[in-house]
């Protein structure tokens, strides 16, 4: 297993990586008309959409770090888990050129993950539960959870460095009780997804030069879920993904046609006076916010539901 130094470099080469590409990928992107607006400003100027490429580059950067200078823990496990991950990120590319219907996103990165469904260990250790053997079912399971993560990491999402947030916010997490459970497998995941979620987030803050598409919030949602069942940290993952279920339920009294954006920008403030059908809509209704405070406010409190789970995952 790769020590501190190690680790430390594969999170190095990942930022590294994706600093230097998303400059150049921006103008590329632009030339081609792979552009979204910006609907939450007031002249909705047009962005770098699909930016998550970048982030696919430096993961994979920093993994392969790990495995040159340390080789792989499980190498069965971390293969099926890249695969998976990999396959998300293709799904989520041909979306943001195509656009894919929502049963599609939801199928396809099923299929994709039926690999790692079948190399898990079907026993599962549940905190304050004990054990409990899915037998020939974790082979549905386990996709079933990529698929679902993946897609609640994707929706929860349209305002600059609000998704890419999120993903810090909860690699860090994970991280954290990975090492808490010295149960390592995970972090050769999510060591690299934190490095490229960081640089990524320096352009896609607000203002943001480059929006991330759907192509790196697949890949991050289905990272995040492979890294938590890699480290055994089944109840934990799905916890941090509350705000993300809590979106899930809310655009499905919509059928999945709401956005989360605002209906009026043009003063600075982000109003929204419809249904509400998303938890950005409840802030936007209530409060009077900017969009930076919108993000900033749904950051904190994923940032303190991760607390939280630490704080009580380390006293079990």
């Amino acid at each position: 297993m790769a020590d501190a130094i190690t680790f430390l470099i594969a999170f190095a080469a990942a930022l590294a990586t994706t600093f230097i590409v998303v400059p150049w990928l921006i103008p590329k992107l632009k030339a081609r008309g792979i552009v979204g607006k910006d609907l939450n400003k007031p002249d909705h100027p047009e962005v770098a959409e699909m930016g998550g490429i970048a982030v696919v580059m430096g993961f994979f950067a920093g993994v392969g770090v790990l495995v040159a200078l340390d080789g792989i823990g499980n190498e069965d496990l971390l293969n099926v888990s890249l695969s998976t991950m990999l396959g998300a990120a293709f799904i989520g590319m041909i979306d943001d050129i195509f656009e894919l219907r929502q049963r599609q996103k939801a199928f396809f990165p099923f299929l994709l993950a039926l690999p790692l469904g079948a190399t898990l260990d079907p026993v599962m250790d549940l905190p304050l539960i004990g054990q409990i053997d899915l037998g020939p079912w974790m082979i549905i399971a386990a996709p079933f959870a990529i698929t679902c993560a993946a897609n609640a990491g994707n929706m929860l999402e349209g305002f600059n460095g609000l998704g890419t947030g999120l993903g810090v916010i909860m690699s860090g997490s994970l991280i954290v009780m990975a090492l808490h459970h010295n149960d390592l497998d995970g972090l050769f995941l999510m060591v690299p997804m934190l490095g490229a979620l960081l640089a990524f987030l320096w352009f896609n803050r607000h203002p943001a030069k480059i929006f991330p598409g759907d192509t790196l919030m697949l890949f991050m949602g289905a990272g995040i879920a492979a890294a938590g069942m890699l480290s055994h940290l089944y109840v934990q993952t799905a916890i941090i993904f509350t705000p993300m279920i809590l979106e899930f339920f809310l655009k499905l009294k919509g059928r999945f046609r709401a956005e989360n954006y605002a209906t009026n920008a043009s003063n600075g403030h982000l109003e929204y006076h419809g249904r509400v059908e998303s938890v950005t809509h409840v802030f936007m209704r209530k409060t009077k916010v900017t969009e930076r405070a919108l993000v900033h406010l749904i950051w904190t409190l994923e940032t303190a539901l991760c607390l939280t789970v630490i704080a009580v995952d380390l006293a079990i």
